[in-house]
């Protein structure tokens, strides 16, 4: 089954909301007795997190909310979307972070504040 593409809404964060790559899983590390630790990367070091806020007109805002609801069945499922890599925005798959599902807050009358923490596949 194919996977859901990012709706017709803005996807570019603000640029002060941005919050650099993490490319990689903290790796698991096993300590000694002699204080020395041991560290191996772990399966999925290949995931990074992004934290971001797009800013949506209303109507995108209300499109966005009906399709994290209907196709991502809650924002659980993975999309594909473009993501900002730090030199250009590249098609990836990814999903809402346990605790970065989206958030919305008005900041006008005719914008939302959409912020999130996506997991990107493949970094």
């Amino acid at each position: 089954m194919a996977l859901p593409n990012w709706p017709a809404v803005n996807y570019r964060p603000e640029r002060p909301s941005f919050q650099p790559i993490k490319m990689a899983l903290p790796p698991l590390t096993t300590e000694f007795e002699q204080g020395n630790e041991r560290q191996r990367p772990r399966p999925g070091d290949n995931v990074g997190t992004v934290g971001q806020t797009v800013w949506m007109t209303l109507a995108e805002a209300e499109v966005f909310k009906a399709w994290v609801k209907e196709t991502l069945n809650l924002g659980t499922g993975r999309f594909r979307a473009r993501v900002w890599l730090g030199t250009s925005y590249e098609e990836k798959v990814c999903q809402f972070t346990r605790d970065g599902k989206p958030a919305y807050a008005p900041v006008s009358r005719s914008r939302v504040a959409v912020s999130m923490t996506l997991r990107v596949y493949g970094v």
